[in-house]
């Protein structure tokens, strides 16, 4: 303000003379009036304009924080129901859809290990005696056993109504008959029971151990041909064999 005022009393005191006047008087006090007169309000506008564009930036500042946020739980969300979308609503493992894609990866990209096909036995038939509820029960405690037996880089899932598969990733036969052993022992020691008695769960297994790339169509076939065995031998067993790639009678 000082340096307005300055200026101001220099041009008047200037340019007065020169147009036939005296600077005193009126003509003084104005110039030192005005600058003062003029500058609260200007510093005030000044101010408040300077207020107003803090808000904003501090409210966008607020507006990209929020967005930020909500387009992490957006990620977060879609993830999860991306996850969701691949699992198996009763049995937790993954559905039908999303082992055969796992599956085919694993037979592209060459993994080693040991498929194994398991089905429940006379599932029908603790179906038509105990309900469909108990038989939903023996699902989901067959898929528990299952999924506490296999190894962190396995991957299985329900790919039936009460058929299940399972990849032993970089299993030899030694281990994956152990794997698929323990898988039956712990489903037979399954323990539901009912007013009629205690249900009977049980499993048959067959599978194949497959070493570098393979063809997924014919591990499954191949695997299939195993779980008839066993069931052909009286179930509740394991079979492995091996895998029959050029066995074209197979596919």
């Amino acid at each position: 303000m000082a340096v307005s005022t300055g200026v101001s009393v220099l041009i008047a005191a200037s340019i007065v003379p020169i147009l036939g006047g005296t600077y005193d008087g009126i003509g003084m006090w104005m110039s030192f009036a005005c600058p003062m007169l003029i500058s609260f309000p200007a510093s005030a506008w000044q101010f408040h304009q300077s207020e107003k564009l803090r808000n904003s930036r501090d409210e966008l500042a607020a507006l990209h924080l929020h967005a930020d946020r909500m387009h992490r739980e957006l990620l977060l969300a879609h993830t999860a129901l991306t996850e969701k979308a691949r699992m198996d609503a009763m049995t937790g493992g993954l559905n039908r859809e999303a082992f055969f894609a796992e599956f085919d990866r694993a037979a592209a990209n060459g993994r080693a290990g040991t498929l194994l096909l398991a089905d429940a036995d006379h599932f029908k038939q603790i179906n038509d005696t105990f309900g469909h509820q108990t038989g939903d029960e023996a699902l989901m405690a067959i898929a528990s056993a299952i999924g506490s037996t296999t190894g962190i880089s396995d991957f299985w899932g329900r790919i039936g109504g009460e058929e299940f598969a399972i990849f032993l990733d970089g299993s030899d036969d030694e281990e994956a008959s152990a794997v698929a052993e323990a898988i039956r022992r712990n489903i037979e020691a399954i323990e539901i029971k009912r007013e009629r008695g205690r249900v009977p769960v049980s499993i048959s297994i067959g599978g194949v151990h497959l070493s570098g790339h393979f063809s997924a169509r014919q591990a499954m076939s191949d695997a299939d041909r195993q779980l008839y065995r066993a069931k052909r031998g009286g179930r509740n067993r394991v079979e492995l064999g091996e895998f029959a790639e050029d066995d074209v009678s197979a596919a």
